[in-house]
């Protein structure tokens, strides 16, 4: 058995694209080629619009009177490990400013902690991350701070384990 690797008619014809979905009677005075062109910059307005939406957020108030942008908080679960509790910001600091982030991050825990230990969870992840950047296409880099649940009930910043 094989397939037939024969071009159905339609595909050679220069105008089949939306020639069969829009009859030439809905806009009266425009030819076929003009109708197409106008869905077709319809579509590409209607999909740059789409691309361009703002992700939500939430403007949250921290003990120091500082406004963060917090995009979302939501569980992570891990194959072997416990599951997290994840919350994403957005920063006005630079990425590659580790220590000014884990400054921004120590003082965003300490309110989301509350969260975290009326969840249940034994370790929690504050992910600093810059304004997107992009047209359509939108890039964004961050930095993760793990914080972890001790047998003792602290938590501590496995950030702090790299540096010893």
């Amino acid at each position: 058995m094989s397939f037939s690797t024969a071009t159905p008619d339609f595909v050679n014809y220069p105008g089949f694209l939306f020639s069969k979905l829009i009859p030439p009677a809905i806009f009266p005075g425009m030819n076929r080629r003009s109708i197409r062109k106008l869905l077709i910059l319809s579509l590409a307005i209607v999909f740059s619009c789409a691309c361009n939406a703002q992700q939500p957020s939430r403007p949250v108030k921290l003990p120091s009177g500082r406004t963060v942008k917090v995009l979302g908080i939501v569980r992570i679960d891990f194959p072997k490990a416990p599951p997290a509790l994840m919350l994403k910001y957005e920063t006005d600091l630079k990425i590659s400013d580790v220590e000014a982030l884990r400054k921004e991050a120590d003082e965003i825990f300490a309110v989301f902690k509350a969260d975290a230990e009326n969840g249940k969870f034994t370790s929690a992840i504050v992910s600093a991350n810059d304004k997107p950047t992009g047209l359509i296409l939108k890039n964004s880099n961050g930095y993760n701070f793990v914080y972890e649940k001790r047998a003792d009930g602290q938590w501590h910043c496995l950030e702090d384990d790299k540096h010893k």
